[in-house]
């Protein structure tokens, strides 16, 4: 031991500590990074996300007109209009042909 100086443990001691906070100061850093390029992923995915919902609701908008509908039901199906009978009345709901 010296006198007026640090002794040799105190000196490791330190080392110690200084080492420990820059490993600590570099594992902050590498999480972050990880963090942030984690939330890039995330906010890539929620406008894709997004885009793919706007496809979803406007495709549902087509096929909820009552246009589509009738294409369907009239050209891909073949359903017929209900015929009128001499009083003018009918059955109320399209049906396929021969029912």
């Amino acid at each position: 031991m010296s006198r007026g100086g640090i002794s040799y443990a105190k000196c490791v001691l330190l080392i110690g500590i200084l080492a420990g906070a820059a490993l600590f100061h570099v594992w902050q850093k590498v999480e972050m990074a990880r963090v942030t390029g984690g939330i890039m992923t995330a906010e890539a995915q929620i406008v894709e996300l997004d885009r793919e919902r706007t496809k979803l609701l406007t495709a549902i908008l087509v096929r909820k007109n009552s246009g589509f509908v009738e294409k369907v039901a009239f050209g891909q199906l073949g359903m017929v209009y209900p015929e009128k009978t001499a009083d003018g009345m009918g059955s109320a709901l399209a049906h396929w042909e021969g029912d």
